[in-house]
Formats: C-alpha cells, sequence, structure tokens
C-alpha cells in the first residue's frame, strides 16, 4: 500500500452502517495496484458500534458527525476538507472497485492534462447478489424521460457520485452546497455553466446494487422526482403519460413475467410506479419527502 504522508489521491466515502459490505469495498482500495500515494477518509454520520468495528481494521482518517448533520453536498464538501490529496475520488460505502487498477484508471484522465475537471468512473450490476429486476442502475431504472434529457444535455453523462474523480482545484473553485439528493446531478450543471468538462471512464469500475421491495423503491422514485426539479429539471404530465404507455417497457415487462425473472410486486408494478412517483416528487410535494 503506498505511504500516505504526502497523498496525491484522497478517497472520500460518506459512511452509515456499511457493514461487512463497506469492509469488502475498503478492502478492494487497499488492494489497489497503483504508484500514487493515497489516502482514505471516511466521514460517518452515526454508524453502529459493529460498523464502527468494521472501519477501524483499516487505516482510514475517520471523521464522525451526527446524523442530523448529514447532508449529500454538505458532508461530500466536509469531506473535500478534511483531505489532502491534489485529486479527490468519492465512492459510495456500498461500491466495490471491479479490478485492482481501478483507481490508476479512475484519476488518469486528471493526470493526463487539464482539459478535464472530473472523471466519471463506470458503475456495474453487482453479479452475486439480488437485484431488482429493472436494475438499480442504467437506462433500464432510468428509463424515463427526464433522466434521458439530462443525459443528452451533458454529453452523454448522467454525472453520479457512487464512483467519480475531480481535481481538487475544481471542487474548491465550485463547491457541492447544500443537496438533501442529487448533489452529482447539481455540481454537474455548475460545472458545465463554468465550462469544466467531465471524462468518461467506464473501465474505472465499481460494482454497486440496490434491491427494492415497494416502500423503498416509492421512496426512491419521489425522492429523485424532487431531487431533479431541484436542479432545474421538469417532468411534465405529457412526460409522465408517455413513459406510462411505453411499448418497449410493457413488452419487457411480459418478458420478465413470462420467463419468472420478475418475483416480487415492487418489479411488477415498477413500469406503471416509477413516472407517477417521478412526476409527484417534481410537480406536487412541497418539501423533501423522507
Amino acid at each position: 500500500m503506498p505511504t500516505v504522508e504526502t497523498p496525491e489521491v484522497s478517497v472520500v466515502i460518506p459512511s452509515k452502517n456499511g457493514g461487512a459490505l463497506f469492509g469488502t469495498c475498503l478492502e478492494r482500495i487497499f488492494a489497489q495496484s497503483t504508484r500514487r500515494p493515497f489516502e482514505v477518509v471516511v466521514v460517518d454520520s452515526g454508524s453502529r458500534e459493529d460498523s464502527l468495528a468494521v472501519l477501524r481494521r483499516f487505516p482510514v482518517r475517520l471523521v464522525t458527525i451526527p446524523s442530523s448533520e448529514f447532508n449529500h453536498g454538505l458532508t461530500r464538501d466536509l469531506g473535500v476538507s478534511l483531505s489532502r490529496g491534489r485529486y479527490v475520488v468519492y465512492l459510495n460505502q456500498d461500491a466495490v472497485p471491479c479490478s485492482e487498477d481501478w483507481l490508476e484508471r479512475i484519476v488518469e484522465p486528471l493526470c493526463a492534462g487539464t482539459e478535464y475537471a472530473a472523471v466519471q468512473g463506470g458503475i456495474r450490476e453487482s453479479p452475486d447478489v439480488p437485484r431488482f429486476f429493472w436494475d438499480s442502475c442504467g437506462n433500464r431504472f432510468y428509463f424515463t424521460r427526464e433522466a434521458k434529457r439530462w443525459i443528452e444535455r451533458y454529453e452523454g453523462i448522467g454525472f453520479s457520485t457512487v464512483n467519480a474523480a475531480f481535481r481538487r482545484a475544481a471542487l474548491e473553485a465550485c463547491p457541492f452546497g447544500g443537496a438533501d439528493i442529487m448533489e452529482d446531478k447539481k455540481w454537474q450543471r455548475a460545472a458545465a455553466a463554468r465550462g469544466f468538462r467531465i471524462a468518461h471512464r467506464p473501465d474505472a469500475a465499481v460494482y454497486h446494487t440496490h434491491n427494492y421491495d415497494l416502500d423503498s423503491l416509492r421512496r426512491r422514485c419521489l425522492q429523485e422526482g424532487f431531487g431533479w426539479r431541484s436542479v432545474g429539471e421538469k417532468y411534465s404530465l405529457f412526460d409522465m403519460v408517455a413513459d406510462l404507455v411505453s411499448g418497449r417497457r410493457c413488452a419487457e415487462l411480459l418478458r420478465g413475467v413470462q420467463e419468472r425473472r420478475i418475483r416480487t410486486s415492487a418489479e411488477f408494478l415498477f413500469p406503471f410506479l416509477r413516472p407517477w412517483l417521478v412526476f409527484k416528487g417534481n410537480r406536487l410535494l412541497r418539501s423533501y419527502p423522507r
């Protein structure tokens, strides 16, 4: 493992009750094959003792904050202020690097010159855990029109801090600021306005998967609808109706049922629930849904 006395790269991870999966994530980070000295900064917002015990097995810089103070944008800004690297890599606690050269690959575009302010790494579904039929990242989950418009507007990238690297100078010039959700899209919009560019490195990938029941799916889609509104992306009644009657989605649902790959009510109802819930969060809610 490289010395961290003068780190070139800081890996910043917000955490809460990451458990054994976070331990796997940290194992993969500290097993990276890289010539670059790096540090890992964990900003924890109220984990249980068993999860803290996992963290203490690794040489991380652990900073704790009250759970009431967690904010997706401000907590990431705090992580930057506590880190020392010229390059800052943000990672979710449940995002596990796919390879031993993940760290090298994700910072490479930043080290090669000054063209890029940030790098979007790849996000893959985990191959060995239960997963939602429609996946939890990529086009099958984010099939609704607001997500498609955003990606088309920003050079094919729907920016995500699940796995992303930044030039420190870009974060200092353009911090996240307060954000209940979609701090990454907020930063992407502000960065684009400054002329900052984001490189895409799908080969610098992590495994990141969620499974949803009806309650967690409802909450996630409402939050996303609200988040899109906070970054200026409207989801209209026309958008909702167009997405609800998508022939492609209905055909995929039918195939999933016929092949017995759809097992839960959340999976069956997803193509109909997501458009309605995104619309409700985007146009009807007055406060962030928790």
